[in-house]
């Protein structure tokens, strides 16, 4: 009999990080789940490290690309690939304490309206046991919702949710490489709910590998919000979160932009911004998107204004 739960997760050059991830699957009190590996044609040592635990462990199942295809396809690889009516995310730089799968299992057997159970999480930097950060989502599926149209009501990587549900989703959009999860939970979660725990279940490592903070990223949010606009259905209240996000893209985009010393343009998507949302321009205008891109006398200036988006 097939086990009810698959760790899924995509990987390629996992380097030093990937043993710290994967032990912490192994160790988990909940024993009864598949660990299915997408290993996404590797360059360096990362598929005979796999290897490796697959033959000291009957749960680790390997799956190895012949082609690179980047982890949002290698994701929906893994899903169509599993069987198990319940799917547990997890990163190969990331970390899950023991008690992380049986927390979240027992929380799904509590609540059987509930299609996915997500987690709050810490932040780390080398040793998962020194607390950076920790960051939490909203419980209630209401809140999540309405973080979702901000563009984050569930961390991607504590989820554990239902495999059918997402595929009649449609699975993630393999245009995006950054913003996968984005666009996805959204749309699951117009006909799906969910809620999230409010303990710390996984770690989330911090490193200098990472460009999810990207100008490509900027650029994908964009779209995302974008489209999302583009579409019927969604009530007013709604709409107007949707403006707001994709206001806060823009805002975002600017900073790369201004990294990058390409000014200009990033003059450009701040007026898109205050287009689009006044409200949200100015809120954010002494926030760290955008400290120092708005001089301080226009600042001081503006925020007295009141605007009606």
């Amino acid at each position: 009999m097939s086990p009810e739960l698959t760790v899924l997760m995509a990987v390629r050059n996992g380097g030093t990080f990937l043993p710290t991830a994967v032990e912490s699957i192994l160790r988990q009190s909940y024993r009864n789940f598949r660990f299915l590996i997408i290993e996404d044609a590797s360059t360096d040592g990362t598929a005979q490290q796999l290897r490796e635990y697959a033959s000291r462990d009957s749960r680790v199942e390997l799956l190895c690309l012949e082609r690179n295809v980047g982890q949002t396809a290698a994701l929906n690889i893994g899903l169509r690939h599993a069987d198990s009516p319940w799917i547990a995310r997890m990163d190969a730089d990331d970390f899950s304490p023991p008690e992380r799968l049986e927390a979240q299992m027992k929380a799904l057997a509590g609540h059987p309206e509930v299609a996915c159970v997500g987690t709050a999480v810490w932040e780390f930097h080398n040793e998962p046991e020194r607390i950076h950060e920790v960051k939490r989502r909203p419980a209630e599926h209401e809140g999540i919702w309405r973080a979702a149209l901000h563009g984050s009501g569930l961390i991607h990587g504590s989820v554990v949710i239902n495999r059918q549900a997402v595929l009649d989703a449609g699975g993630y959009d393999e245009r995006y490489r950054f913003a996968a999860d984005r666009d996805l939970f959204v749309r699951f979660l117009k006909s799906n709910r969910a809620m999230n725990l409010p303990e710390p279940l996984l770690g989330i490592r911090r490193h200098g590998g990472q460009d999810s903070f990207s100008l490509r990223a900027a650029d994908e949010y964009i779209d995302i919000f974008e489209r999302l606009l583009l579409e019927d259905g969604f009530p007013a209240d709604d709409r107007r979160i949707l403006r707001g996000s994709l206001a806060y893209a823009h805002l975002f985009r600017a900073r790369c932009l201004w990294a990058k010393r390409q000014y200009a343009t990033g003059w450009k998507d701040q007026a898109q911004a205050m287009r689009i949302c006044p409200k949200t321009f100015l809120r954010s205008s002494g926030d760290s998107v955008v400290k120092g891109l708005v001089p301080k006398r226009l600042r001081s200036f503006l925020q007295p204004m009141k605007f009606h988006d």
